[in-house]
């Protein structure tokens, strides 16, 4: 299987959110010089021959980046775009962005903005630790229309302290004031290690956050977003088409500190050591799954999506047709109307989606 979608992770952040557990550090600038000329060494190493169809910059916050450094970063992935290219994104944080700096995302390549806002609600965002404010997020949406940008999602959460019900239902009516064509909404979920956790702070019970989700829902929908993930919505032909090569459990590249990688049936994930990857070594470890578990990742991130995992897809891929695979689980679960096929895919139903989780238990081997 070819591969044709390439993640890149930058680490550096200005500040660490309440909530976050990804892979980040404290922005330094002399660090970052080093790191970027290292992550240009590990994408020559990778000897891409193949164009690529989707870019997807992460991190951290990849636009805490100076003004010359983002340049850069733009001139480091250029080899790689090509007429071929579909979408390059990156995330953005509002406090990050100005409209200089956009100008270089525009002229460099970038087809496609992922702002991290939370909420609009300025005491909430402070409550998380986020140094920017709505305005500022109104503000740079602005900034990206004047300058050709027509791909703009936005990242919103729920759950988060001291939020109500009304906070909930005046972002949504923000979202509808702005020109966007992308929302990812999601659950806050408390890991490990992170502030929150550590202070304890007890999450939505599951049915407060079921109201919250078919409020969402349904307001989204009404906005014209079809909703094609769990957590992502999108207007016609707006689906992010990288993450849909996660969920699809396609091939893709991974670079940079704490990136992972997917080659077939090998995993490539990369150290959290900035130390050993500024010395590039020992960076990454490979791991050769089995068939059955490449089979059930497969299986497990395509059931994500509201359309379901292909099943002529599945069966070209294995050599098996699911149904047999797990013909048991699948049973189960058609009788239960749990689970369904129609139109050449196996997905969950509107209502059982968000308890994908609990069905997946029936097909672990």
């Amino acid at each position: 299987m070819k591969t044709s979608s390439l993640y890149i992770h930058i680490p550096f952040c200005q500040d660490i959110c309440a909530y976050c557990d990804f892979c980040k550090v404290f922005y330094q600038e002399k660090q970052v010089d080093d790191y970027l000329a290292v992550l240009k060494k590990e994408l020559t190493s990778l000897n891409i021959t193949e164009p690529l169809k989707t870019i997807y910059l992460g991190g951290g916050t990849p636009t805490s980046l100076n003004d010359e450094q983002l340049e850069w970063l733009m001139d480091i992935i250029k080899p790689y775009i090509s007429e071929k290219t579909l979408e390059v994104t990156i995330e953005a944080n509002p406090e990050t962005l100005d409209y200089y700096k956009l100008g270089i995302l525009k002229r460099g390549g970038v087809t496609r903005l992922s702002i991290g806002v939370e909420t609009f609600n300025d005491q909430l965002l402070k409550g998380i630790n986020r140094k920017h404010n709505s305005e500022q997020v109104k503000r740079i949406v602005r900034y990206g229309h004047q300058l050709g940008f027509d791909n703009i999602s936005i990242d919103l959460m729920y759950g988060l302290p001291d939020q109500t019900l009304d906070d909930v239902e005046n972002d949504l009516k923000i979202i509808e004031s702005l020109k966007i064509q992308h929302v990812s909404y999601y659950s806050l979920i408390l890991e490990d290690h992170t502030v929150l956790k550590n202070q304890n702070y007890q999450p939505l019970d599951e049915e407060a956050e079921a109201d919250i989700n078919k409020l969402i829902d349904r307001r989204l929908k009404n906005m014209g977003f079809i909703k094609y993930e769990i957590s992502n919505y999108a207007k016609p032909g707006f689906e992010s088409l990288h993450n849909l090569a996660y969920w699809q459990y396609d091939n893709y590249y991974g670079v940079g500190l704490g990136s992972s990688g997917k080659v077939d049936d090998c995993l490539i994930e990369h150290s959290r050591n900035l130390n050993a990857y500024l010395r590039f070594q020992d960076i990454t470890n490979k791991i050769t799954n089995s068939k059955e578990e490449t089979m059930f990742n497969h299986l497990m991130m395509s059931l994500r999506l509201v359309k379901g995992l292909d099943l002529n897809e599945f069966k070209n891929r294995y050599g098996s047709k699911v149904t047999d695979v797990y013909q048991e689980a699948i049973n189960k679960h058609l009788e239960l109307k749990t689970l369904v096929i129609e139109d050449g895919y196996l997905r969950c139903t509107n209502d059982s989606i968000k308890l994908l989780n609990t069905i997946l238990l029936d097909f672990i081997k």
